[in-house]
């Protein structure tokens, strides 16, 4: 069936189906202002990128604490695990790579340079809120924004002083412990927060999830400044028995990070039409893996490999912002960041040891300009960046978006844009077993989106957009070198990605909440590269792998009395290519679909004067099924949680 054909069936079948909401307080949400989108607050323009709001409490209410649960939410979002909780975790937005997505909490990046970054680890203790942008945005952010933007924000506190802690424990030996508060002193919001997350795993050894935070927060809003200081500490443990095809062979197995992130937002609105905003950011990572002989016998072949890194992201962006009447605005920035990599790794064999280490540093100056406006039922946004890097020179990205509002309620919005994503430290520079390529370039991709919305006056949502993709300069990795020195990555792979997001919401009835989401994903490889055979993970005019075709959420909230709620949440995975690495070469696979039903449940308990306490049950995958995410991996069967929540 063709690609227009098959848009057509969909769009069809599945368009009745997105009639389903929230409304009040719900998981998704359509604010009138996405921050993200635009990094300009209090525009209230309408929106001409496609976003997606999720409040991290009502979240919370259903159980979800880690980010990669709450994106299955998303339309265009696609989630692969290796095992369960704390396990490696691959995000795909619009078929796009894994490191396609920047991700940000409050403003400070936590990819790693590169966009390499691993979700299974981020947790939603201490967040407010978070705003999903799908789309090219390197225009506003630079690299890695290439498929979309996430952004978390966290707790900025009220007028009161607030504690509020919870305590839980489940099966496999799932544990949580939080405690944290706010209070306001003298006009300064004061917020602190610390977390615990653990979990023995799903595997038989070899398989404990440890995960600590400690978050601080401290804000001032004054009458034409504000000022935002915060930081975050980050410890975390996960232990693996599975080797790269998924086979449980290895006891001593871990991955270990410490992580700290600092940053510094602030504002000054000199008039009533212009105004500053300058942001100070530093992430700094400290990541190892340990995986020694298992005992005094494992001596053959690869017995042992281990790593050290330190990897540091600074940044520094000032812009102003210029309303040339209540409806036009523009904003022109400047941003330098640095980036440095320390790495050190050896892999142990009866061949001999094979150390590894470099060191290297980048720096980037960027430019870019924006202005977006509404006009009547016209709304736009033009945008224009310019990096200019230390290790590959200057590159370039655009974007222009408009909407148009046909009557009270639709809209009609179209964007196209161009973004970049650099190669990693590891790509450019790695010595010993694999060699770096110092003369990559950043990987690139054109994009554009068609979309049309619907927003009744009772609560009624409705909105489709179609969407297409083209990435070029794709890195690969070969081992076939013409020579013993020769690099082992080069640009030479090339993808299209095109398909339909489809969601909706239905107003509130009977206390009831019902949301749907569904997208179609078309991938296809345009050139494979080195890659050959049907093994390959580049096979020309196959798709890329695991991306499913079909997903679908369908979510029902019900309210019981004043602060208490029951929901149910069926996701459904579609097909997917991957390839089989137990045998090499490897052998191609298809993953059959599944479809998963987490419950959960959050009561009120009798409380004293002054205090909440509130019961929360969570059943995920409740219906047991059996499924497989990522091929010779295994994944969580039924999982149950059950914690007290307290809160003054």
């Amino acid at each position: 069936m063709s690609s227009l054909r098959r848009f057509t069936v969909v769009t069809c079948v599945a368009f009745p189906s997105l009639l389903f909401a929230q409304s009040g307080r719900r998981p998704t949400s359509l604010p009138p202002e996405v921050v993200t989108a635009t990094r300009i607050p209090g525009v209230n323009y309408a929106p001409t990128a496609t976003a997606t709001t999720l409040d991290a409490a009502a979240l919370r209410a259903e159980g979800i604490t880690h980010l990669a649960d709450a994106l299955r939410r998303v339309p265009g979002v696609a989630i692969a695990r290796t095992s369960s909780v704390g396990s490696q975790v691959a995000l795909f937005v619009r078929g796009g790579q894994s490191n396609y997505v920047r991700v940000l909490v409050d403003g400070v990046p936590l990819n790693e340079p590169g966009g390499v970054l691993d979700l299974g680890r981020i947790t939603l203790d201490d967040i407010e809120r978070i705003e999903v942008v799908r789309g090219p945005a390197s225009v506003l952010y630079g690299s890695e924004a290439v498929s979309g933007v996430i952004q978390l924000f966290t707790r900025r506190g009220g007028g009161t002083t607030k504690t509020r802690a919870e305590v839980g424990s489940g099966n496999i030996g799932t544990r949580r412990l939080s405690l944290g508060g706010e209070r306001t002193i003298a006009g300064l919001r004061a917020t602190v927060q610390g977390d615990h997350h653990g979990s023995a795993g799903i595997l038989p050894f070899n398989n404990a999830y440890r995960n600590t935070g400690v978050v601080s927060g401290l804000s001032y809003t004054g009458a034409r400044s504000d000022l935002r200081l915060t930081g975050r500490y980050n410890s975390s443990l996960y232990q693996y028995p599975t080797s790269s095809s998924g086979a449980i062979e290895d006891r001593n197995a871990e991955r270990v990070e410490h992580r700290l992130l600092v940053g510094l937002d602030g504002g000054r609105r000199w008039t009533d039409r212009f105004e500053t905003r300058l942001q100070l950011s530093s992430a700094e990572g400290h990541p190892r893996t340990n995986d020694g002989p298992d005992d005094a016998a494992d001596t053959l072949g690869f017995f042992g490999y281990f790593t050290r890194g330190t990897v540091v992201r600074r940044l520094a962006d000032l812009r102003g912002i210029y309303r040339l009447t209540p409806n036009h605005t523009i904003a022109l920035g400047g941003e330098f960041s640095r980036e440095t990599e320390r790495s050190q790794s050896v892999s142990l064999s009866e061949y001999g040891d094979y150390p590894g280490a470099f060191r290297a540093a980048r720096e980037t100056h960027a430019l870019y300009a924006q202005g977006l406006g509404e006009q009547g039922r016209f709304a736009y946004s033009l945008g224009a960046r310019l990096d200019d890097n230390s290790a590959f020179g200057t590159f370039h990205t655009v974007r222009a978006g408009t909407s148009w509002r046909l009557t009270d309620g639709v809209r009609l919005r179209a964007s196209a844009g161009s973004a970049f994503k650099a190669p990693s430290f590891f790509e450019n520079f790695a010595e010993g077993f694999t060699v770096g390529n110092a003369a990559l370039r950043p990987e690139r991709t054109e994009s554009a989106e068609f979309g049309v919305e619907w927003a009744g006056t009772t609560g009624l949502f409705v909105r489709a957009t179609g969407f297409s993709q083209r990435f070029r300069d794709l890195i690969q990795y070969t081992s076939r070198t013409l020579q013993p020195d020769a690099p082992n990555y080069y640009n030479i792979a090339a993808a299209n990605a095109g398909g339909m997001e489809l969601e909706g919401a239905l107003p509130e009835f009977a206390r009831t909440r019902v949301s749907a989401a569904y997208t179609w994903t078309e991938t296809r490889v345009t050139d494979a590269g080195f890659d050959e055979g049907t093994g390959a993970n580049f096979v020309a005019g196959g798709r890329l792998i695991r991306r499913p075709e079909h997903l679908a959420t369908l979510t029902l909230v019900h309210r019981i009395m004043d602060r208490g709620s029951v929901s149910a949440v069926v996701t459904h995975t579609g097909i997917r290519e991957d390839r089989d690495f137990s045998g090499w070469p490897a052998a191609p696979v298809e993953l059959p679909a599944f479809t998963t039903l987490d419950l959960s449940t959050e009561l009120p308990l009798p409380s004293v004067k002054g205090s909440t306490s509130r019961l929360q049950v969570r059943v995920d995958n409740a219906t047991d099924v059996r499924y497989t995410q990522i091929q010779g991996f295994a994944s969580p069967g039924r999982i149950w949680y059950l914690g007290l929540k307290l809160e003054r």
